[in-house]
């Protein structure tokens, strides 16, 4: 049985191989096709590659002249950051500030007394105010852990409180206001009132608020005079040379006192000084007589007129230090200088920092061209809230003080951003140390931008001559390619060699970075801030062929110093408006994008090119699959055929066989 054959299935001919034989001859012409598509496709992907490098080049170009260039961030140095820190944005204007950081704002914090470990709240209405702001809770009993949770969940962003375990068997609990400054005062009401005074948080206090009366203002150290004194409704005024008090009586204690104020000082507007001497006396005209058509006519008078002496220029007096604290022995203590200002200032001061009791407010102005006004003069204790004051405060809320430029401002948080346009303050902690900010460009953000600008720049470049050249020294000249980056890159080698769109743009690009730019009356190149191709090697008389591919090389160090030293003409180099239309039209930034724009943009250079590999694509696989047709009917008509001869064969063998058999019968 093993010499049954059956055509088509098996062969003893070995048509199988004569078939594949012929078949590899005619899938010569569909291996050339697919080899056709897979280079088509390959250069297809290198110019979608091309086009992501000039998308990024051209992004990082844009970025140094558009209206976000990084030239045009701001920083703020604050010469000790321990006490002041500032953050600046585009707007801020490039000057130097001179801050002393006063006093910072803060919030009250109240700690209660010592509670025993088993302290259980009891249930009710609980109010807690923080300004005008109000936190109700309505609790049903329990610890002095679950009442604090469930306050600092109900307090969002108002208040907050917490239970601090003082020893084994006692405890306390903190609550805090979350909002600073003066007018954002910790209250109680309801059961919280009741619950406060009796956990020790705070104490029943007598208000020790006093308002002086400016109608009766009394004499200071000398005489009052009256017509250098102007006491109006709520303010008081005193004049050039005049001087008065505010007293108060009895004498106050100043332990936890504030004495807060409106102050006015204001500039009187100089006499002129004479032009000239002043005219002489005024003589009448002399009397005349007329007798018998005679006239006579006395002499004029002849007055003799001094030489005139100009009179000397009055005596100016400047002396910014106006107000006084007076005590109950009569003792005077000057408070700091007040600036002129247009409108009313708020001054606030500790009296316990000056006096140890308070009799009144003194004013002296020794000024010969100044008016000083008082108004809202009051005395009272800043922690008292309600009749109520804590008993042992960590904290109370206050404002910050801040002197800028010697004009004190008064803010009721430490984020300041009102007081220099496009700068924010954070004030960190009070100190009498003049602290210096100094707001100027962002050079270290400016640098890193012309960093990444070149290298999305080298990066398209070593694209261009990997595809443009068959040298393997491009790809083994690049160090920051990761493997798989070398093997592509190495695939790639002259790809596109000869192309003439890949060598007018590096041209292009070439020319752009070496010419030299306008940066106002003169011209500049990127050199001059240590950008270059650099291909000279430095006295050695020879050249390296891998500084002569068209990449730009950075000497951080002169860069560096072309930002600090020069930072105007820097931003010029890369982006300049010479016709002064608010719009730039120069730089090697401005250039570079208008030379990447035709080639990126919505139907431009590469778009057009990836759509003509589209069609050949398209084309070539049309190809390929009509090919894959004739093929699979020409192989079935091979085996159709060669089945039908094996057919034939094997008939004729048996018919061979049977003439064969019959002559051996018919020799028998």
């Amino acid at each position: 049985m093993s010499d049954i054959t059956i055509p088509g299935v098996t062969s003893k001919y070995d048509t199988k191989k004569l078939i594949e034989d012929l078949m590899k001859v005619e899938r010569i012409p569909r291996d050339r096709a697919e080899e056709q598509l897979k280079a088509l496709q390959l250069q297809k992907t290198a110019w979608q590659d091309v086009n992501r490098s000039i998308v990024r080049a051209r992004e990082t170009s844009r970025a140094l002249f558009s209206f976000q260039n990084p030239f045009n961030e701001r920083i703020a140095k604050s010469s000790d950051e321990g006490v002041l820190t500032a953050a600046a944005t585009r707007e801020a204007l490039e000057d130097e500030h001179t801050i002393v950081v006063k006093q910072t704002a803060s919030a009250d914090r109240f700690l209660s007394g010592r509670l025993a470990s088993d302290y259980r709240v009891p249930a009710g209405d609980y109010a807690f105010t923080v300004g005008d702001r109000a936190v109700s809770l309505k609790f049903s009993g329990g610890t002095l852990k679950e009442f604090a949770d469930a306050l600092t969940r109900k307090g969002g962003d108002i208040l907050r409180a917490r239970v601090i375990p003082v020893s084994k068997s006692e405890q306390s609990i903190v609550i805090e206001s979350l909002k600073t400054g003066s007018k954002n005062r910790l209250g109680f009401e309801g059961a919280a009132r009741d619950w406060a005074l009796a956990s020790g948080l705070v104490e029943e206090a007598r208000s020790s608020r006093r308002d002086l009366a400016t109608g009766s203002a009394q004499p200071f150290e000398k005489p009052l005079d009256r017509s250098l004194v102007r006491a109006e409704p709520g303010s008081l005024a005193v004049g050039p040379g005049g001087e008065a008090k505010l007293p108060v009586s009895p004498s106050l204690s100043t332990k936890g006192l504030v004495l807060e104020m409106e102050v006015r000082v204001t500039r009187r507007t100089e006499p002129p000084a004479p032009a000239g001497p002043p005219p002489g006396p005024s003589i009448s005209a002399p009397g005349s007589i007329t007798y018998e058509g005679i006239t006579i006519t006395a002499d004029p008078s002849d007055p003799q007129v001094p030489a005139w002496t100009p009179p000397p220029p009055p005596t100016r007096t400047d002396d910014p230090v106006v107000l006084f604290l007076s005590d109950g022995a009569g003792r005077s203590v000057p408070l700091p200088a007040q600036p002129d200002s247009e409108e009313f200032r708020t001054v606030s001061v500790t009296l316990s920092d000056y006096l140890a009791d308070f009799s009144g407010l003194g004013i002296r102005n020794r000024n010969t061209h100044r008016d000083v006004e008082v108004r809202n003069v009051r005395v009272y204790d800043p922690t008292e809230t309600g009749g109520l004051r804590p008993r042992d405060p960590v904290d109370t809320s206050r404002d910050a003080i801040v002197s800028l430029e010697g004009i004190e401002v008064v803010r009721d948080t430490n984020s300041i951003s009102d007081l220099i346009p496009g700068v924010t303050l954070n004030l960190q902690e009070a100190s009498d140390k003049k602290i210096r900010l100094k707001v100027e460009p962002d050079r270290e953000k400016s640098k890193e931008a012309i960093i990444e600008m070149v290298g999305n720049y080298n990066r398209l470049m070593a694209d261009i001559n990997i595809l443009s050249r068959n040298d393997e020294r491009l790809v083994q000249e690049i160090s920051y390619y990761t493997e798989e980056e070398r093997k592509t890159a190495t695939a790639r080698l002259g790809l596109l060699q000869g192309d003439s769109t890949l060598n007018l743009l590096r041209t292009s690009m070439q020319r752009i970075t070496t010419n030299p730019q306008p940066v106002g009356e003169t011209s500049e190149v990127l050199g001059r801030i240590g950008i270059s191709t650099n291909a000279a090697r430095g006295g050695a008389g020879g050249y390296d062929a891998s500084r002569l591919r068209g990449y730009l090389e950075i000497d951080e160090e002169a860069l560096g110093k072309a930002l600090r030293d020069d930072f105007e003409t820097v931003r010029r180099l890369f982006g300049y408006d010479t016709d002064g239309d608010l719009l730039v039209d120069s730089g090697v930034a401005f250039g570079l994008d208008a030379l990447y724009r035709p080639y990126v943009e919505t139907g431009g250079i590469l778009a057009v090119k990836t759509r003509t590999f589209d069609t050949q694509i398209s084309s070539q696989q049309t190809r390929i699959e009509t090919l894959d047709r004739q093929l699979v009917a020409k192989e079935a008509e091979l085996r159709r055929k060669y089945g039908m001869m094996e057919g034939a064969l094997q008939g004729m063998e048996r018919s061979s066989q049977d003439i064969s058999n019959f002559m051996k019968q018919n020799d028998n």
